[in-house]
């Protein structure tokens, strides 16, 4: 099997690493330009608060959030007594301290970046440790014999005070003179960044990561590795220089890539570094996996898919679950996933089959070089597991957020867009302040609210007397929308429609329109005696045919409604009608229970002793009708020579006969008058 490591850096915008096992991608690391990473430099902070409640520090080191610094992971050298050094005081940080502090995690969208005051200098062999004095071995050395055969070579190694340094796993076969010779070119390294931390004023850069080249070459050379293309010059160059300084004897494996042929394509590395990007990695069994990266933590779904071929379902989960800890354990190192990471397995019933994965996957995670610890599988088939997390993930460097759904994965329908800027506009056309609303939309909701929504927009415009422009603009995100109004010069009031305005606004008609319209008359004419029997009669008579629809009125029996009018003129009239006229005017008035009044008109104040128009004059002009009350005499009158009071035609032409009901004539046959005047004629005989 042949390994090989390649190093695409031909792009300045992005650069690419590769370790490749027989045609299969075993480790990728990629860093674009427009986002450089910071984890691993060195910073001269400034102190800007302490949160005693977390025990941590916010520092300003230069960034465009503040990092977060726990006080756990900064150097006693820094601390402070604040009671001045008496029993019980306490140590800390002050706002305001500088301190040199170095980036242990990247900036995330919502988090500032993670810092230690525990400096640490990576180099090819050792990893230089200026704030601790003890020294040790990675914990990644399991076996004995290196470990003891390590601390021996440690001890020969002479150090300052001071500083100490950890052997990292690729030191293990090292002699001591190659280890020295890493320890002196990291302890000078430390002495330069000393010397320009106390030049530079606080917030500044001190000291930046290796170039991608040399990093590449530090941090995933193994000795397993045969060869090491680069098919850039420039890069060619970094990783000579300094394979030359660490490690002069792998000078000859470092070869530069003149082919034509893109250095990936060769190795049909394209279509498996896509696979990368994607949710969904399908196993050779059929089944496959779900890799969806939270907020809080990883999840990892195991399915069947396809993969149902076996003897029984105990059989298809265990076969399914070992291909997966595998392809787990290598998707893990590509994407570089760190955190809490959650594995959902197939449920299996034999604890001897979870105790085989686990072993399966605890060897494939042996390969890794980041620090990982393991639990368990439980009873509901989740393994969890931390690892360590070193920088970002493959997509938080390639990808971007996206402006439609900012990164959820789903954004709001077509309706629900559309109907959340129709309520803007309703909202702003209700305070009745604007007489024109502009609104600016993505193409697809202005297409639907002129399109589905224009009769509800019409409507407003019609009921707020008001303009609304809806336009589409297609460099606007999905649920965006932006609108400007323009104010009108007199204000409705709030929840003033324009029909209550125009309502508001007409003028108010005079009150002389509204006594045009007659009323009837609240004052009585004295009430004129005549037989019960008789006066029904004539009332039923003088009513006539009744409406439909019209409202029954019901009066007592005693009382009973009649509009008198005058006789035609030429005919005589009882002699004895001056003492009914007395005896009536001595009863007391009362009035009517049930009186006629026309909307809107006024009643007419009239008189009996006043003086009446006659018939002929008030007909064009329709008087108001006058309501008389018939009530039987006080005594007794024989039925042979009744005697009831009323009005002689000669006086009643001379200026006191009551208004005539208007609509009435005297020339119908049917009328009331004609057949009051045969009643009198017969009375006479």
């Amino acid at each position: 099997m042949k390994k090989q490591m390649l190093i695409n850096a031909v792009h300045l915008e992005q650069k690419r690493m590769a370790i490749v096992e027989d045609g299969k991608l075993v480790e990728f690391n990629i860093q674009m330009v427009v986002r450089e990473p910071i984890t691993g430099n060195i910073y001269k902070g400034l102190v800007m608060k302490v949160e005693r409640g977390l025990q941590a520090a916010f520092v300003n080191y230069g960034g465009h959030k503040d990092g977060f610094l726990p006080l756990r992971d900064v150097s006693s050298n820094y601390f402070t007594d604040t009671n001045g050094g008496h029993e019980g005081a306490r140590s800390t940080l002050k706002p305001g301290q500088e301190v040199l502090v170095q980036v242990l995690r990247e900036v995330g969208e919502r988090k500032g970046a993670l810092l230690t005051a525990y400096i640490s200098l990576p180099g090819r062999y050792l990893v230089l440790l200026p704030n601790k004095e003890s020294s040790g071995i990675s914990r990644k050395i399991e076996d004995e014999e290196d470990r003891k055969r390590l601390k021996e070579l440690v001890e020969q190694i002479k150090t300052e005070e001071g500083v100490g340094f950890i052997v990292r796993t690729a030191g293990m076969n090292r002699t001591k003179q190659e280890l020295a010779r890493d320890y002196q070119h990291l302890s000078r390294l430390w002495k330069e960044i000393q010397k320009g931390a106390a030049e530079t004023a606080a917030p500044a850069l001190i000291y930046q990561e290796s170039a991608f080249g040399v990093r590449s070459l530090r941090d995933y050379f193994t000795s397993d590795i045969e060869e090491i293309l680069v098919d850039d010059l420039e890069t060619f160059r970094q990783v000579k220089a300094y394979c030359k300084a660490v490690a002069p004897r792998n000078l000859k494996m470092i070869k530069l890539d003149k082919e034509k042929t893109p250095l990936f394509d060769k190795y049909q590395l394209e279509d498996q570094i896509r696979v990368i990007y994607q949710d969904r990695v399908d196993l050779k069994s059929g089944g496959y996996l779900i890799i969806n990266p939270t907020e809080a933590m990883i999840t990892i779904d195991v399915n069947s898919g396809r993969g149902s071929h076996k003897r029984n379902v105990e059989e298809t989960a265990y076969q399914t679950n070992t291909e997966a800890a595998e392809e787990i354990a290598r998707q893990l190192r590509l994407r570089d996933l760190g955190g809490l990471i959650v594995i959902d397995f197939i449920d299996m019933m034999d604890n001897k089959h979870n105790a085989e994965v686990e072993k399966i996957f605890k060897k494939a995670i042996a390969l890794d070089r980041a620090r990982i610890q393991l639990s368990h599988i439980s009873k509901f088939g989740i393994l969890e597991l931390s690892r360590q997390k070193k920088q970002s993930t493959i997509q938080e460097i390639s990808y971007t957020p996206c402006p439609f759904c900012r990164g959820r994965g789903v954004r709001p329908s077509l309706e629900y867009t559309a109907l959340t800027a129709y309520r803007k506009i309703e909202t702003q056309a209700v305070k009745g302040s604007s007489s024109l609303i502009s609104i600016s939309v993505p193409h697809e909701v202005a297409d639907y609210l002129q399109n589905q929504k224009r009769a509800e927009i019409n409507h407003i415009e019609n009921d707020y007397d008001m303009s609304i422009h809806i336009t589409g603009s297609p460099d606007m995100a999905w649920d965006e929308w932006k609108i400007e109004t323009t104010k009108r010069e007199t204000p409705l009031a709030p929840g003033q429609t324009n029909h209550l305005r125009k309502v508001s606004e007409e003028p108010e008609k005079p009150e002389a329109e509204e006594a045009e319209t007659p009323a009837p008359e609240t004052a009585e004419e004295p009430e004129k005696i005549e037989p019960r029997e008789e006066g029904q009669k004539r009332a039923a008579a003088k009513r006539g045919p009744r409406r439909k629809g019209a409202p029954k009125k019901v009066l007592p029996k005693e009382e009973k409604p009649r509009e008198e009018e005058p006789p035609p003129k030429g005919e005589s009239a009882v002699e004895n009608i001056e003492p009914a006229l007395e005896t009536a005017k001595k009863r007391p008035r009362r009035r009517s229970r049930h009186r006629r009044r026309t909307p809107g008109g006024k009643p007419a104040e009239t008189s009996s002793a006043a003086p009446q128009p006659s018939s002929a004059e008030q007909r064009p002009e329709a008087p108001p009708r006058e309501t008389v009350r018939i009530k039987p005499p006080l005594a007794a009158v024989e039925p042979s020579a009744p005697k009831i009071g009323v009005s002689r035609p000669s006086e009643l032409s001379k200026g006191n006969t009551p208004p005539e009901s208007p609509g009435k004539g005297s020339g119908n046959p049917d009328d009331p008058l004609l057949r009051l005047k045969k009643i009198f004629e017969a009375l006479e005989e």
